[in-house]
């Protein structure tokens, strides 16, 4: 990318100081292009798109990493930036002496350390989770203190109609019936996993209250968000506690019975999540043919019945409808127009032999930290190395395009953009060698849509 047309002076930090820093020919396009009226709406305009946008894909390892490197390279001679960020006015480039530098307003600097968690476990804990109250353990009166909207969140989880056009004193009524009903409360813990489950049992084993600083919010969140626990800071300590109501009516629940349910989501859970984190998107049709590969010998196993009601809080994960079927979609899918590449995506897959892999290994390419050293990635350094490029940008760059093509949505030429990105002159002389190396590393990847297999494996099986 070209940064001239971009460049400020770098003065003040704040967003609106940058905004009034770029050319004026260039801010008229950009108040065009986003159809607003002066440079106060166009600041609004990019703070809110940006938090939407994080917002969107915030649980996303590319996007945390990207994050991650993004404010650690700020101010430095490393431009480890997208060009599209850029053209967003969500960062800002600058001359730094002999070279460039971009620097991150501080609008979307507090946007990125509020949505991506970049702060201590205990500030973590305490803005996410904890009611600075003490203990309280009637729960009429904590359901009371929440906000229309949450009510009807719990009563949806709780699988309660008809909560449209009531009043927030008629829905505290109907969500506390429905967190002291046993029947509820069995059919809600029946959609537990191993984790969540042994939290409950923790619970009831001592009579209600846990006090834990460190404990995980994978762990307590289902349980938090169904009403089931509240959480809670007294003298610098925080507690999981369970209202003295709903704690009276869980004694009743023989959690025997529940026991084997519990592991088969679980099973389900880890499945889904694997699938989705190595395939990008799965049909829901598949399942039962791979929950028994998985976990049986080969033969038809019943998938869990209640899958459906679970699946939706995985990590990365959509569910959506085309022509009747339901699929699983990563979320990252999301950032292209979903439903023009979905049936690419799994005709491209029904092509593929399905060898059987076990789930440790699905899980080893579903890990975003996974990198395999091959001979074209280290003849490309090799050649970056020839050509001056520092040892730390090179690894940089061959992670980047090694973690784009693991993902297998990305063309060759989007890597192009990121090697100039990093100031490699991309020219009609050194194109076809560049390209060249790209395209030894692409067909040497281990591809997540591709089952892990490397297209190099895959022409040789048709072979």
């Amino acid at each position: 990318m070209k940064y001239e047309k971009y460049l400020i002076k770098k003065g003040k930090l704040d967003l609106l100081s940058s905004l009034k820093a770029l050319d004026k020919k260039l801010l008229d396009e950009k108040l065009k292009e986003f159809g607003v009226n002066n440079i106060y709406e166009l600041k609004d305009y990019i703070i809110d798109y940006f938090e939407f946008c994080l917002n969107e894909s915030k649980d996303d390892n590319f996007t945390k990493t990207y994050f991650d490197k993004l404010m650690s390279y700020e101010n430095s001679e490393v431009m480890y930036v997208h060009e599209q960020d850029v053209k967003s006015l969500f960062v800002f480039v600058y001359n730094n002496g002999n070279h460039y530098s971009y620097y991150i307003p501080t609008e979307i600097k507090q946007i990125i350390n509020k949505l991506l968690k970049n702060m201590t476990p205990e500030e973590e804990f305490n803005l996410e989770n904890a009611a600075n109250t003490p203990i309280i353990k009637n729960l009429r009166w904590l359901l009371d203190t929440l906000i229309v909207k949450d009510l009807k969140n719990i009563g949806g989880l709780l699988h309660v109609n008809r909560l449209s056009h009531k009043t927030k004193k008629e829905l505290v009524e109907i969500v506390y019936s429905a967190l002291t009903d046993q029947d509820k409360l069995t059919d809600l813990i029946e959609r537990f996993i191993d984790k969540e489950f042994d939290l409950l049992k923790d619970l009831m084993q001592n009579k209600g209250t846990i006090q834990d600083n460190n404990i995980s919010m994978e762990t307590y969140h289902f349980l938090y968000v169904t009403g089931l626990v509240f959480i809670f800071k007294r003298e610098n300590k925080f507690y999981i506690s369970m209202t003295d109501d709903i704690y009276n009516v869980i004694k009743k629940i023989d959690f025997k019975q529940i026991q084997k349910i519990v592991d088969e989501n679980t099973k389900a859970y880890n499945l889904i999540k694997s699938m989705i984190e190595l395939y990008g998107v799965i049909p829901y049709s598949y399942l039962d043919y791979y929950y028994s590969l998985y976990y049986g010998n080969g033969n038809e196993l019943d998938f869990p019945n209640n899958a459906l009601l679970f699946c939706d809080r995985i990590d990365n994960i959509d569910i959506i409808y085309i022509n009747h079927n339901c699929y699983f979609v990563h979320k990252i899918l999301q950032r292209r127009n979903l439903e023009d590449i979905l049936h690419d995506i799994i005709s491209g897959q029904e092509r593929i032999k399905k060898r059987p892999i076990k789930l440790e290994e699905l899980l080893k390419y579903s890990n975003y930290d996974y990198y395999e050293e091959t001979d074209a990635k280290n003849m490309f350094k090799k050649y970056l190395k020839e050509k001056n490029i520092p040892t730390e940008t090179i690894e940089m760059i061959i992670k980047i395009i090694s973690d784009m093509y693991r993902l297998g949505n990305t063309y060759i030429g989007v890597s192009i953009e990121v090697l100039q990105d990093f100031g490699i002159e991309i020219t009609e002389k050194n194109s076809p060698e560049i390209l060249h190396y790209l395209i030894e590393i692409y067909n040497n990847s281990r591809i997540w849509i591709n089952n892990g297999w490397t297209p190099i494996e895959m022409r040789k099986e048709y072979r």
